[in-house]
């Protein structure tokens, strides 16, 4: 649908049609900050009810109707789109955020540990034993552990913490705020309760191990070194650690 006036009927600038054919529109009080367009049309139509000339003023009315829906379709199109980049941020087995929203969620951490000089620990953690469950209980089997592992990570978080599945048995978590001492007693508190809770799956009990690694950050080093470093702490960890029985 179009609409179009005489060009005779259209003034000069905004400022010519406020005078004319709008009065008080100068007037109106000012917008709420973030507000939006829906409130921009609410006011506008206020100000047109105060013009005496009905034709004008319906056909006016349509055209804001255009705009209204317009920009709802935006709206939508954008809450879309960002419904989408937090998909591709999320792990869709277990739900935590995935490499990529670990690598930004890191980046605006050691930014901030840099600019307010506060630190933390980043801990990298591995699932005991994944292949085991693979091989022999299937596949489905190991996902029920992954995420009975990854419920426990994110309950056990604090505010601020940050989980993350890195990829295929291997897990993050970001402690800001605490020293490698208090982060091992943090992180060995959830290990504990993994291991004392038994994953019930088809009939058997299946014990649930993490082995982790810690690095402290203070923003000097870039993400890549922490890795390293807190991934060879995890298998320095996991080689001193007892075997356990899968069942």
């Amino acid at each position: 649908m179009s609409f179009a006036l005489p060009a005779k009927d259209f003034p000069a600038n905004l400022a010519e049609w406020r005078a004319d054919h709008a009065p008080g529109f100068g007037q109106m009080p000012p917008a709420h900050a973030g507000a939006g367009f829906a409130s921009l049309v609410l006011r506008l139509r206020l100000a047109l009810r105060r013009d005496g000339d009905g034709a004008r003023l319906g056909l006016l009315d349509q055209i804001l109707d255009v705009a209204a829906e317009s920009e709802q379709r935006l709206a939508d199109q954008q809450q879309r789109i960002d419904e989408l980049e937090q998909l591709s941020f999320t792990d869709e087995l277990t739900g935590l955020p995935n490499r990529r929203g670990f690598e930004r969620h890191m980046g605006q951490e050691l930014a901030r540990s840099r600019s307010q000089k506060a630190g933390g620990v980043l801990g990298f953690l591995d699932l005991d034993g994944l292949k085991g469950i693979n091989d022999s209980l299937g596949h489905a089997a190991g996902d029920a552990a992954l995420r009975h592992a990854a419920r426990h990570l994110h309950h056990a978080a604090r505010p601020g913490d940050f989980a993350a599945r890195l990829h295929g048995d291997e897990f993050a978590m970001v402690l800001p705020g605490l020293d490698e001492a208090a982060a091992g007693a943090h992180l060995g508190a959830i290990c504990a309760a993994i291991d004392g809770e038994p994953l019930l799956w088809a009939g058997q009990r299946l014990r649930i191990g993490l082995s982790f690694g810690l690095v402290a950050y203070d923003g000097c080093l870039d993400l890549a070194d922490l890795l390293r470093a807190s991934d060879r702490a995890m298998y320095l960890h996991k080689q001193s650690r007892r075997s356990r029985p899968i069942t």
